[in-house]
């Protein structure tokens, strides 16, 4: 094959990609469940492709499967090389509490210290906030589970 050949065969490839990741975008919003979703999540996870990344960054803010399967794609895509950082930053940068969660666990999946952090804090807010509204503190709250375990406050030796 000739040097145009290659190159024309390149071309058709990468617009059959490109073709391929948009007519998938196209087809989340023919979605009725999550099962739709998972399934065209997968398929834009299969084209490997840049494109790819930016559709499921914007899934990111998602709950439940679709989120799930958006965060593995994307952590799948960056370990098969595809820059998904880049779009992960974007996220973390969002007004949508989903998204900046979602993106901070691509992050920490990706070796981020600054995420891996960032969800711990998340966390323990979090809990703070929920034990705050049943009106009792984590202290509290130890206490209550240690009684339910039927722990005395004393080590397995007995000694407190």
């Amino acid at each position: 094959m000739n040097q145009n050949q290659n190159n024309d065969s390149n071309r058709r490839s990468s617009v059959r990609s490109i073709r391929s990741v948009a007519s998938l975008e196209r087809r989340l919003d023919e979605c009725v469940g999550s099962q739709d979703y998972v399934e065209v999540i997968h398929a834009l996870v299969l084209t490997r492709r840049q494109g790819a990344v930016r559709v499921l960054a914007t899934l990111l803010d998602s709950t439940g499967p679709i989120a799930e399967e958006s965060i593995a794609g994307l952590v799948a895509l960056a370990w098969d090389g595809l820059d998904v950082a880049a779009a992960m930053r974007r996220c973390a940068d969002s007004d949508d509490y989903e998204m900046i969660r979602h993106a901070h666990r691509v992050l920490r999946e990706l070796g981020n210290a600054a995420s891996a952090r960032w969800l711990r804090t998340d966390d323990d807010e979090r809990i703070d906030a929920y034990l705050d509204r049943k009106g009792f503190t984590l202290k509290d709250a130890i206490a209550r589970l240690d009684a339910v375990l039927g722990n005395d406050g004393t080590d397995e030796e007995g000694v407190a």
